[in-house]
């Protein structure tokens, strides 16, 4: 019975490979095309490491870095230092479009400069692209990291709903999208993006030592299947973040 399901889900739904080594096990082959997932994390558990990893997939399909903390040369040095190359390599064949929603030099907070962009010069862009999204039948590749800032702009609960159900509606028209939130700034700043996403992925610092020091647990998954149990995760030089086989 459990073959047979994986073979429906399998059929009924585009999946896109995520990059993460033993990830797309989980959730019977990937990530639903056309979905936002969201990564909430806790610090140094993977939350950036898997945006890259995601990008990098694939070096000929189109992919998007919108970056909300870190400059590029920031995020290539990070990707050599784990043995990451792939991310440099699309970026330099043009494959990778880096974009930067933040500056250090401005008035504004990095949330106001956030928000202009995502309202503003997001949609521009995506209509820019979307023909080359058409283009491809696994769409862009998209990864927001992290959408903090902008939810720490915007406390109001129905504002914030009707900006990022916005944000979310255009994402999926044009690709499969990987959203990073940080677990420590609390559960209430991030309820409405978890509501409005397709999937939530969750990495834990959970400190037992061995393989399930760290650990990711899928919350949801919209429209499939998935593993209900917390996963044991680490890193590996090259290969980044994986999800150990515990099977074996």
């Amino acid at each position: 019975m459990q073959k047979l399901l994986r073979k429906m889900e399998k059929q009924e739904y585009e999946r896109i490979l995520s990059g993460v080594p033993g990830f797309d096990n989980l959730v019977f082959g990937g990530l639903r095309k056309n979905s936002v997932n969201v990564i909430i994390a806790d610090p140094g558990c993977g939350k950036s490491t898997f945006c890259w990893q995601f990008c990098s997939k694939d070096p000929h399909s189109p992919a998007l870095y919108v970056s909300l903390e870190q400059h590029l040369n920031s995020v290539l040095q990070d990707c050599k230092d784990i043995g990451l190359t792939q991310f440099e390599e699309k970026y330099k064949r043009g494959n990778l479009q880096f974009q930067v929603a933040f500056s250090e030099d401005s008035d504004l907070t990095s949330g106001e400069i956030a928000l202009r962009f995502f309202m503003s010069e997001l949609p521009k862009y995506l209509e820019v692209i979307k023909e080359t999204a058409e283009g491809y039948h696994g769409g862009i590749r998209i990864a927001i990291d992290p959408l903090t800032p902008l939810l720490l702009e915007i406390p109001e609960a129905n504002q914030q709903r009707n900006v990022i159900n916005r944000i979310f509606s255009s994402l999926r028209k044009i690709g499969t999208s990987i959203v990073t939130i940080e677990r420590g700034f609390g559960k209430t700043l991030a309820r409405i993006p978890l509501f409005l996403s397709d999937s939530i992925i969750e990495l834990e610092h959970i400190g037992l030592g061995g393989i399930y020091n760290r650990t990711l647990s899928i919350r949801k998954f919209r429209g499939s299947g998935h593993a209900e149990a917390p996963q044991p995760i680490g890193f590996e030089k090259s290969k980044g973040l994986l999800v150990y086989d515990i099977s074996r």
